[in-house]
């Protein structure tokens, strides 16, 4: 225990020196814990409540549903909500709900977690609840392919045997497959009509039993809907969450009968907000409360951001570079939204710049196609980059004319449109959050006048 107390009081003395600076939200304490002490994951206490939410799209929004409503209704949490979501940002997060002798003081810790980290490090946390979003395609460098990362999330839940409950979307014939000899509550959603779009590249075409063919009642969005094996039984689970009417231009939803606000007009959100929902409900609150709570959430702030000026408003919109399915969520979105818009896109992730090979199968993998809209009448593409998105969007059909492909990020704004257009979209990698606003602030600035 001597290495651990050493790494406990050194992550608290360095998680008070970034406070100091005013940096709280880094994951340096936890790295430094763990590196003093490699079982600190195991020996750190926890509180009597630990939840991990995690899948390849949609765990940063619910997790900070679910973490801000149990502090709305009066419990005391520690969550990473900086998106540190591996063994560093766990231990830093779990470090802030200890005292100095590891002694539980908070009541619940939420846990975003990175789905190769689960069989690895959650393990060692044990989590009462893991709430699963959805397994689609990512990065095909960070995380291989859908069976890839079912493999990592399942062997956690067969590691952690009845320890955990697992909170699982029964649309998703993938992650649905989880944990199938533990405990499992399913949550599900009914045919919102929103006639997806075909994607180039599918998560799931083949039974994962008995390798038929997956056919679908209907889809929602990629793979996500409700589906059956033409060969075997395998078809989409009852759900005890159920959502049976779903209005995205209303923005609401009705789940067992009881109304529910959400959070945009997006189906991708609508799932978030009704997996947080399940697991809530799991936890015993009712759904008066969480309705409630519901009308007063947002997209959080590093997903979504917008400001208006002279009758334009303007986007800071997450896209995830090399994630397959979020970047061609994002672009469908984009398609069927109606207003007249442009798009700018800042889809390099930061360690590409200085990467000896880059990463460009996503590009063909990514539906680009979906951006050859009348609605969208100019995408400005910028970064190290932009020749290869040019080129993409080009093969996409994308008519020349509407592309604008600069190599200096600081060019950009000159280029984007004043007139004949409400909206503007800056479509950026996760890891540029800050520079995404910078940009779009910066198109604003240029727009009054400045430069």
């Amino acid at each position: 225990m001597f290495k651990f107390y050493v790494a406990l009081w050194a992550s608290k003395l360095m998680m008070g020196f970034y406070y100091l600076r005013k940096k709280p939200k880094t994951d340096m304490p936890g790295l430094l814990a763990c590196k003093i002490c490699p079982d600190f994951l195991k020996i750190i206490a926890k509180p009597k409540l630990t939840i991990a939410v995690t899948g390849t799209n949609g765990k940063t929004t619910t997790s900070a549903l679910v973490n801000d409503f149990l502090r709305s209704s009066g419990m005391t949490t520690s969550f990473n909500d900086w998106g540190a979501n591996l063994m560093a940002g766990f231990a830093t997060n779990l470090i802030r709900g200890v005292s100095l002798f590891n002694k539980p003081k908070v009541d619940c810790s939420v846990l975003e977690a990175d789905e190769l980290s689960m069989d690895t490090e959650m393990v060692k946390i044990k989590p009462d609840y893991i709430l699963v979003t959805n397994i689609c395609k990512d990065s095909l460098r960070r995380n291989g392919h859908p069976e890839n990362i079912f493999n990592h999330i399942e062997h956690c839940f067969r590691l952690l045997g009845d320890k955990t409950t697992a909170v699982l979307n029964a649309n998703d014939p993938i992650s649905c497959e989880l944990d199938r000899d533990g405990r499992r509550v399913f949550y599900s959603m009914t045919d919102a009509r929103t006639y997806p779009l075909e994607n180039i590249s599918k998560d799931i075409t083949v039974c994962p039993r008995c390798g038929g063919r997956i056919v679908y009642d209907y889809r929602q969005y990629r793979h996500i809907g409700r589906f059956k094996c033409e060969r075997c039984d395998f078809r989409t689970p009852h759900a005890e969450y159920p959502a049976e009417f779903v209005d995205l231009d209303s923005r609401t939803m009705m789940i067992n009968g009881h109304e529910y606000p959400l959070i945009s007009d997006t189906i991708f959100n609508a799932f978030n907000v009704l997996s947080a929902v399940a697991l809530l409900r799991e936890l015993g609150y009712r759904e008066p409360e969480i309705s409630s709570f519901m009308a007063t959430q947002k997209v959080t702030d590093i997903r979504e951001s917008s400001v208006e000026y002279n009758g334009i408003e303007y986007f800071a919109y997450a896209a995830k570079s090399q994630n397959v399915s979020a970047a061609s969520t994002v672009f469908e979105y984009m398609a069927k939204e109606p207003s007249d818009k442009d798009v700018v896109l800042l889809m390099d992730e930061v360690q590409d710049k200085n990467h000896p090979t880059e990463t460009l199968s996503w590009l063909y993998e990514t539906d680009y196609e979906f951006l050859n809209s009348p609605h969208i009448k100019k995408i400005i593409v910028g970064g190290h980059m932009y020749l290869n998105h040019k080129l993409r969007l080009l093969l996409a059909g994308v008519p020349e004319e509407k592309i604008v492909a600069v190599e200096e990020e600081a060019d950009i704004p000159q280029y984007v449109d004043q007139y004949g257009i409400t909206k503007v979209y800056v479509l950026y990698e996760i890891d540029y959050v800050t520079k995404a606003k910078n940009m779009r602030d910066s198109i604003v600035a240029y727009a009054k006048g400045g430069k």
